[in-house]
């Protein structure tokens, strides 16, 4: 598991506009932070890269 750089993290999330890029939640709403997470997984041969990476609420 590689970790995710914060450069890239911020830009995920800056991208995102701080809200779940699934559900549209805000992160100041949710209880629990968001994360940056591989939308393929990284076993899958999925690269920690801008365009396979989302902010999600977990």
């Amino acid at each position: 598991m590689s970790k995710i750089p914060v450069p890239l993290r911020l830009q995920v999330e800056d991208r995102a506009n701080n809200c779940c890029e699934y559900c549209l939640l805000p992160n100041t709403l949710s209880f629990y932070t968001h994360e940056v997470d591989h939308v393929i997984a990284q076993k899958h041969k999925g690269t920690t890269s801008a365009d396979n990476l989302t902010y999600a609420a977990l």
